[in-house]
């Protein structure tokens, strides 16, 4: 069985192959990947970190979120990496037959690391900068109340929505759709390594929403009773 170290500098030898733009074997890299994941080795777990640090970074970097989030770029590798950990369980990685398919969850993991810091943030921010209501304000305008109760029910309305869909590239669609305003051609660019084509983009899209449509509960969540 070849050492731990070997398989890392054979990875490292094969990725600097892929960049220059020549043939390279991916297998070493997957095999880091096996080590790390199926027999839970944490040397593994570091060495796939130094390995892929600055690819996530540049990651981070192109990423739309990244200037409004006033967070480091280190911050969201960091987390990336951390979404990854906990996320790929022996179990879980019989689905991933290549590496492409492995580093394609670890670029969706960078988009949900910033995208769920976005939300963090901004419901943070929206419920702690709540202003005292204005006594000369005019009696038609919504009272503090009113706006709280409705900026409360948006969110637990999108809470909801996310934990009724069922896997990372769904959440990626409707995120990327309705927090960052990205039409699926804009998805489909940003991502292409997760998606076949622009289509599946389109199909991931309309198959969620035609799925809450048929919920009964999200109606009554729209206050559209029977």
């Amino acid at each position: 069985m070849r050492t731990l170290a070997d398989i890392a500098q054979q990875c490292a030898r094969e990725t600097d192959r892929f960049f220059q733009g020549q043939s390279y074997d991916p297998q070493h890299c997957f095999e880091l990947f096996q080590r790390a994941i199926l027999e839970r080795e944490q040397s593994a777990w570091e060495l796939i970190h130094a390995q892929y640090q600055s690819l996530v970074a540049g990651w981070v970097r192109q990423h739309s979120g990244l200037e409004a989030s006033g967070e480091e770029v280190q911050y969201f590798v960091n987390r990336a990496f951390e979404k990854i950990w906990v996320a790929l369980t022996p179990d879980k990685f019989s689905r991933f037959s290549e590496l492409k398919s492995l580093l394609g969850y670890l670029k969706m993991c960078v988009h949900s690391a910033i995208i769920d810091h976005g939300r963090s943030t901004d419901r943070v921010s929206r419920y702690a900068t709540v202003d005292e209501p204005d006594i000369d304000s005019k009696t038609q305008h919504p009272t503090v109340e009113d706006q709280t109760l409705d900026r409360m029910y948006r969110q637990s309305l999108w809470e909801w929505i996310l934990a009724r869909l069922h896997d990372e590239k769904e959440r990626l669609v409707i995120q990327s759709t309705y927090v960052q305003a990205l039409k699926p051609r804009q998805i489909y660019d940003q991502f292409q390594v997760l998606f076949d084509e622009v289509d599946e983009v389109y199909r991931i899209k309309q198959n969620v929403l035609a799925r809450l449509r048929r919920d009964p509960e999200f109606r009554k969540l729209l206050g559209e009773y029977e």
